[in-house]
């Protein structure tokens, strides 16, 4: 068994209580996705791009919107009131969105990028803060689709020339003491 996996069986019972650390990252989890998702949606107004288009609908529909309904029904079931969140964004022709208003390809690459790293960030403390086996599995699962997620989403990024990488780093040679 992987060593993760076997993290999760042995430390608690899944109908143990949540701690309130638990209940603190599920509910923020919660908001974060579900904003994430209102605001990719409207990402998606801002590409004629098919691949970006593509992989944000992909994001929302088989990512995004599973872990909203996890994390809904876990929050509900354990009688944690919902916070409210952002409805759905219309759609929108891109074309009709004046310039300096509308984003580049490139600026809606970055902020699907920029979502990412926070929903993994909140997904990790997660994971790391959870003593019940079912919700440690949860975003353990979690975790892995957004890392296959930017996978994807870098491959795109490299082959379209969107990717902002940071300068070469020449270091210093360091002097030897006398």
């Amino acid at each position: 068994m992987n060593i993760l996996q076997s993290l999760f069986y042995e430390v608690t019972n899944p109908k143990d209580p949540l701690h309130v650390g638990e209940v603190m990252t599920l509910w923020t989890c919660y908001i974060g996705v579900a904003e994430s998702r209102a605001i990719c949606l409207l990402l998606t107004n801002h590409t004629k791009d098919a691949g970006l288009r593509e992989t944000i609908e992909h994001f929302v529909n088989d990512v995004e919107t599973p872990m909203i309904d996890r994390l809904e029904g876990l929050l509900l079931q354990e009688g944690i009131a919902l916070p409210s969140i952002t409805g759905d964004k219309p759609k929108a022709d891109e074309s009709t969105i004046p310039m300096g208003a509308k984003l580049t390809d490139a600026e809606v690459a970055n902020l699907l990028v920029v979502k990412l790293e926070g929903m993994l960030t909140v997904c990790h403390t997660g994971l790391i803060q959870s003593l019940r086996p079912d919700v440690g599995r949860m975003f353990y699962a979690f975790q892995s689709h957004l890392l296959a997620q930017g996978y994807t989403l870098k491959q795109l990024m490299q082959k379209r020339g969107w990717l902002r990488q940071p300068p070469i780093y020449y270091p210093k040679a360091v002097a030897t003491p006398v």
